[in-house]
Formats: C-alpha cells, sequence, structure tokens
C-alpha cells in the first residue's frame, strides 16, 4: 500500500524511473506524494498523477506543512488555506474569493468538480466589497459543497438610500449588527431588504440551506476569549497549540446610547460624516495567523482612518498620541498585536494608508492582491516603495499576483479558440456518446486555463513547519524541469525571520 509522505524543501525532483539521472519534475516543499516500493537503499518509487517516477530517500518527509495559496483572482482578495493536520483533522477555509470565477475554477481544478461531496471548514467574507465576496457565490450554489462556518464582519447590507446600507447610524456608530445566524436570517428573510443585491443574496444562500451549518459574525467580541485575546473558534491556545487565529478586527465597542457596535469611519482622519465605503472596509475581519514561530496577517480593506484607530485602540488605550515620543510608544505597544512574518497587504495596494500601522505589523514579506483591466491603479506605485521601506530587513519582499502573471492573453489565445469551437460543435452534435466526448473535451480545456492562469501563473505559495517558510511562484518561461522560483525565509541569530536565499534565477 503506497504511503503518504511529502516533498522535502525548498524544491526536490522527480526522477526517470529507469534512468535515474533525468530529471522529470520539479516540487515545492510539502507537495504531496504517493510513495510506492523501495527501489534501493537510496531511492523509492514514487506515483504523480497517473505516471511513476523514482524519488530520492532523503528527499521526502512525513511532516505536513501549513499551507496558503493567495490565487490570482484577478480583481479582489481570494486564499485557500489548509492546516497542517492530516485526515479527519485537516481543515481548509477559503479567505474570500475574489470578484469573478477563478476561485471557483481553481477548486473545480483542484478537488476534481466535486463529484463527491466536499466540506470545507470555514468561508471567511472578510467585508461586504463584491471583490472580495461575489466570487462564493457560484461556490456556494454547488449542491456538493458544505461549509461548516460561514464568517462575516456583521455589516449586512440590504435596500435602501446610500446612509441606510449599513443599518442606521446612531451618534457615529453602526448598532444593528447581525452577529447570529438566526438574527441574519430575521433580517434578510424580507425579499424588499435582500432587494436585487449581490450581498444579501450570497448570504441568503447559505442562511437558508442546510449545507452552511453556521453563520455568524467574527469579531473581537464574537468569537473564543482566552487569555485576553479573542481567536476563531477551534483555533484558540487551548484547543491547539501549534497553530491559532487571533481575531484582531472589527473592534466592537459600546456607543454613546449603550448599544455594541462599530463606529463609523469618514472620507478622512477629520471628516465627522460616515463614508459607507471606508466604514464598511475598515471594519475587515482581521486574521492572526500563527504556527509556532511564523505568523501571517490578512489586512482585509484597511485604510487610514481604520488603521489610526486600530492603533490608538491597541496601542493607547484609545487615545491619540500627542508627541513623537507617545507616537513611538503606541507603535511599540500595538506591534504587540500586530508583528508578523508575512502580511496580505491591504486593499490590493492602495497608498490609503498609514505608516504608524506598516510600522507595528513590519513583515519581512508583504502579498498584494491586485486586478487586471481595472481603474484603481493597483498596486500604487509609491505603496510599493513604501512596503520595501517599512519591511522587515535589507531587501524585503513585495509580490504581487497581478505582476508575477504577465501573458495571460498569450497564453490563452489557442486555448480560448478551440474551445469555442468545441462549443459550437456540442451544440450542433446529436449523438449522446459524441456529445459527451466533447464535453469531456471541453473540460480538459478548462482544467488547463484555469491551471495555467489561476493555478499557476500569478498564484504565490506558502509553505511552512513554523520554523522556516518558503514563498514561492511558478516561472511563466522555464527551462527545462526548473519552474519554482522561490524565497526561503528563516530566522537569524535573533531568532527573527528574514529573506534568507533564493533558488530557481
Amino acid at each position: 500500500m503506497d504511503a503518504i509522505r511529502y516533498a522535502k524543501g525548498p524544491v526536490v525532483y522527480l526522477y526517470d524511473l529507469k534512468n535515474r539521472k533525468t530529471k522529470k519534475k520539479e516540487l515545492l516543499w510539502g507537495d504531496w506524494l504517493r510513495i510506492g516500493k523501495e527501489i534501493n537503499s537510496q531511492w523509492f518509487e514514487v506515483k504523480w498523477g497517473r505516471e511513476t517516477f523514482a524519488i530520492k530517500k532523503k528527499d521526502f518527509q512525513e511532516e505536513r506543512l501549513l499551507e496558503m495559496i493567495f490565487l490570482d483572482v484577478g480583481q479582489g482578495d481570494g486564499c485557500i488555506l489548509t492546516t497542517p493536520k492530516i485526515g479527519a483533522k485537516e481543515k481548509i477555509m477559503i479567505i474570500d474569493a475574489g470578484l469573478g470565477d477563478n476561485m471557483k475554477g481553481y477548486l473545480d481544478y483542484r478537488f476534481r468538480d466535486f463529484k463527491k461531496k466536499f466540506g470545507f471548514h470555514a468561508a471567511i467574507v472578510t467585508h461586504p466589497d463584491s471583490d472580495h465576496y461575489q466570487g462564493f457565490q457560484k461556490i456556494f450554489d454547488n449542491q456538493q459543497i458544505s461549509f461548516e462556518h460561514v464568517y462575516h464582519n456583521g455589516l449586512l447590507e440590504r435596500t435602501g438610500p446610500r446612509l441606510k446600507l449599513l443599518g442606521t447610524v446612531e451618534k457615529g456608530f453602526l448598532t444593528d449588527i447581525r452577529a447570529t445566524k438566526t438574527s441574519a436570517r430575521n433580517l434578510y428573510a424580507q425579499a424588499t431588504v435582500r432587494g436585487r443585491k449581490w450581498y444579501p443574496k450570497l448570504l441568503w444562500t447559505a442562511l437558508k440551506s442546510d449545507r452552511f451549518k453556521d453563520v455568524s459574525m467574527l469579531s473581537t467580541q464574537h468569537g473564543k476569549k482566552e487569555s485576553g485575546h479573542t481567536w476563531m473558534p477551534g483555533f484558540a491556545p487551548s484547543d491547539q497549540t501549534d497553530f491559532t487565529i487571533e481575531v484582531l478586527g472589527p473592534v466592537v465597542e459600546k456607543a454613546p446610547n449603550g448599544k455594541k457596535g462599530l463606529r463609523t469611519f469618514g472620507s478622512s482622519l477629520t471628516a465627522k460624516a460616515m463614508n459607507v465605503g471606508k466604514t464598511k472596509n475598515g471594519h475587515s475581519v482581521l486574521l492572526r495567523l500563527a504556527y509556532h514561530d511564523f505568523s501571517v496577517l490578512f489586512g482585509g480593506d484597511l485604510n487610514t482612518p481604520a488603521e489610526h484607530f486600530l492603533m490608538r485602540h491597541y496601542g493607547n488605550d484609545g487615545q491619540a498620541p500627542t508627541t513623537i515620543t507617545d507616537t513611538k510608544a503606541m507603535i511599540e505597544r500595538a506591534s504587540a498585536h500586530f508583528a508578523v512574518d508575512l502580511m496580505k497587504s491591504c486593499h490590493h495596494g492602495s497608498s490609503d494608508v498609514s505608516d504608524e500601522f506598516l510600522e507595528a505589523t513590519h513583515p519581512t514579506a508583504f502579498v498584494v492582491s491586485s486586478g487586471d483591466e481595472e481603474s484603481h491603479v493597483h498596486p500604487r506605485p509609491d505603496l510599493l516603495g513604501l512596503l520595501g521601506k517599512k519591511g522587515r530587513g535589507r531587501r524585503p519582499l513585495v509580490l504581487c499576483t497581478e505582476l508575477l502573471r504577465s501573458t495571460r492573453e498569450k497564453e490563452d489565445a489557442s486555448l480560448r479558440g478551440k474551445l469555442n469551437t468545441l462549443v459550437d460543435k456540442i451544440d450542433k452534435e446529436q449523438d449522446m456518446q459524441k456529445k459527451k466526448d466533447l464535453e469531456a473535451a471541453r473540460k480538459k480545456i478548462l482544467d488547463e486555463l484555469f491551471k495555467r492562469n489561476v493555478g499557476v501563473y500569478g498564484a504565490i505559495n506558502l509553505r511552512t513547519d513554523g520554523h522556516r517558510a518558503v514563498v514561492a511562484f511558478r516561472k511563466e518561461q522555464a527551462k527545462g524541469v526548473k519552474r519554482w522560483f522561490v524565497y526561503k525565509l528563516e530566522k537569524d541569530g535573533q531568532g527573527i525571520f528574514q529573506v534568507q536565499g533564493v533558488k530557481g534565477h
């Protein structure tokens, strides 16, 4: 019986079974393997897809890694997180899903169209911006898929005037937050409240189906309280000591009228009137993940007013600093909550960020998820310069999904032509068996399109055992089997993660 093992890193090779001097495939640290029989003391057979290769005994391990894939979803954010546990303890989460169908296409490719029912642990909708949630709709519609949890930030959009989009504003706070599945159902059960809006449609899909066990708010008040922190349920230190997920936002406060709510944010630091976009973005679900010594922050769509609030909340008892010395002390105290090794950059590379927040997070690597053919000019050139300036080490990493995949049109041209031809043939074909064969050919091309443009080029892979990490992406013009470009993150003499090497150039 084959044994499940994982590739060692940062990269290893599979060799021709008969001529073990010939490299056939390059694997990234943590890639899943089916190890077969022993060839000799140094070599084993390994099954990869439908083929059998040879692998060196020193090139695979038993330990599974924490894996994150920051997907090239086009406009928006989308990440697939797989915990290092195996078997029934494995948990797979989707943190945002972009605007279009790229996330669904990748999941179809990776999980083979869900021919059997597949259960995800959680869908985390960080906030109600369409380029973070709309890609979930077709995933939620798939009857083969279930989710144990759907988490949101408590601000449920509804029909009506713009300033009523997130509910009534009372003395600078939104107090009609919907924390439970029951309260959300009570609101969205009214078709007039849902209207034709995409966000209510998405959540209503989950609320009315038994394929979604829990639909609830995730915030500093809606999680597991332990040791002065709030944790995602199931991921507190007492639940599992090696992998934790802390919830840092949205921050629920007591409004002047005594109700619990989320404060409104203006269009600038001094503006008093609520800006709807700044408010729903500023209350993104903020997660800090830690696996042993390695940590990651998901920054949602934070903006300058929200970041200033968070710095004061976590670093200065809610008060604005009055001197440079006070500001430095505030940043240092806030860094106890926000400092990480890798950060999913806020708002797709928008320049609407604060120096103080970047100084508190101070990661050695940034991941920027930005789209194509959009009017936002993301990532902003000045923001890229600021990230390099505020990042840790002599050469901090700034990785951008859009910049790492630059030849989509070239890659797609011939395949899309074949796809269009097949679609025409399928529509005209009367013979059911031939129609079935054409559908299979169409599926193969779709797989290749998603593999090339979403799962391969532009996708940023993070693999870590908690003591070292690799951040990797696929090269578009690979030479031979050397397809991965890999940065190694390891601890320096002070125990701080730094970029310690690069492989693939």
